[in-house]
């Protein structure tokens, strides 16, 4: 036998026959006793909702970026020319995905000899089974190319215990795959994307090349407050997109608002966002990394977030949160209002992760109707990911629905999430 192929996926959820489809894969192409060939891993497009971040740790905006299945199947299966099997921990699992996403190509992958390591160690989860075995898991779990080495150290380890297996696989003939032609994509790997810094908005680039004209005196108080009524609007949903970023760039120059003046009620705006978080003298990682996302929205960088924080701790709360979240009438005004969730919500209420149930019986104990789907009736969708890419929120934005991040919508009303 030539080689084997190991791989692993994260997916958007458990069954490829419920529409979930690959979020990242990654596949070592290994001899029998380890030795590693070539390579491939990649996070994916899955053009839908990314499922459990909780599990594999992706974000939307992890993928926004990342090339399609399509765009990398003939990569994927160069990678593979050559293999006589393919194994993973839970193997079935993974091939059903690949089998699943070449079928909407109009590909059927063929069967394939199939070496479960999961089997083969007498069940138990990869972690577990690496450390039975005295493997060293390396790296961060649910990473796929992390799993994906673990699991081809963990089979050249019991591969040396099998020697019937491997004079059988030894006559394996050489998997014939369909062909399918290389594009020009550029694969993105997870560690990729932690690394690459966070690009300046794009609606900040803009206001800060263009030149301003001169505002009339007296008007600034006026400017500043229409400015950031608006921006407060548009972090609705914890991101600016491009008609939200035109908005803000035609208020500011017609009104003349300079780029100093900008700059200043941006961070004064987070500076509001930090203190009502730092209210209760503590702050959770859900404020902090709301705060982080609307910081990043704002063209504000991470230091300097530190910075405001550590001041804020130091001084007693003056500054009032922006408008929408210290109206008094916020609940009177929803109560009554149709919402739809998507996504998996990322907040925590007394330690017990917020479910869709929870979050249910939380929004109508606010006086809200729970919709199940997105329809033109409906008055807000409420995202646990500003990127995401689900049916739910495509829809809303094209019938101009009000999409609203979790924490926004926690804070509205008023339950305090951890």
């Amino acid at each position: 036998m030539s080689s084997i192929a190991v791989v692993d996926v994260e997916t958007t959820g458990l069954s490829p026959y419920y529409n979930h489809r690959i979020v990242e894969i990654a596949a070592l192409i290994v001899r029998p006793d380890g030795t590693i060939l070539r390579s491939f891993n990649s996070l994916v497009n899955p053009e839908r909702d990314v499922g459990p971040t909780s599990i594999h740790g992706l974000s939307a905006r992890d993928v926004s970026t990342a090339p399609t299945f399509h765009e990398i199947a003939g990569r994927l299966i160069e990678t593979m020319d050559g293999c006589s099997a393919v194994a993973a921990h839970n193997v079935a699992f993974d091939y059903s995905f690949l089998r699943s996403e070449f079928s909407r190509m109009g590909h059927l992958l063929p069967e394939v000899p199939l070496l479960c390591t999961m089997h083969l160690a007498g069940g138990g989860n990869l972690l577990s089974t690496c450390a039975e075995y005295g493997i060293e898991f390396a790296g961060e779990a649910h990473s796929a190319w992390d799993d994906a080495a673990a699991a081809a150290r963990l089979l050249s380890v019991l591969l040396q215990d099998a020697p019937l297996m491997l004079a059988e696989m030894a006559q394996l003939p050489i998997i014939q795959w369909p062909v399918i032609h290389t594009t020009g994509a550029k694969l993105l790997s997870r560690a990729e994307v932690r690394r690459s810094p966070s690009n300046q908005p794009t609606y900040l680039v803009r206001l800060l090349k263009r030149k301003p004209p001169i505002l009339p005196a007296g008007d600034e108080a006026s400017a500043i407050l229409a400015y950031d009524a608006l921006l407060d609007r548009a972090l609705e949903d914890r991101n600016i997109d491009e008609i939200e970023g035109d908005a803000l760039f035609d208020l500011a120059t017609r009104w003349g608002i300079s780029n100093d003046q900008i700059a200043l009620a941006n961070r004064d705006y987070l500076r509001r966002l930090a203190t009502a978080a730092l209210a209760d003298g503590v702050l959770s990682p859900a404020e902090e990394h709301d705060l982080r996302q609307v910081a990043t929205q704002l063209g504000i960088d991470s230091s300097e977030l530190t910075s405001l924080l550590e001041a804020c701790e130091s001084q007693p709360a003056r500054i009032l949160p922006p408008s929408s979240s210290q109206d008094t009438g916020v609940l009177e005004e929803m109560a009554g209002c149709r919402v739809c969730f998507t996504g998996e919500c990322q907040g925590y209420l007394n330690g017990e992760k917020i479910t869709r149930r929870m979050a249910h019986k939380l929004a109508e104990g606010a006086g809200l109707v729970i919709a199940e789907s997105v329809t033109k009736k409906l008055d807000f969708l409420v995202v646990a990911d500003p990127f995401t890419q689900s049916g739910k929120a495509r829809k809303a934005r094209q019938h101009g629905i009000r999409v609203i991040h979790e924490m926004v919508f926690w804070k509205r009303l008023g339950v305090e999430v951890e």
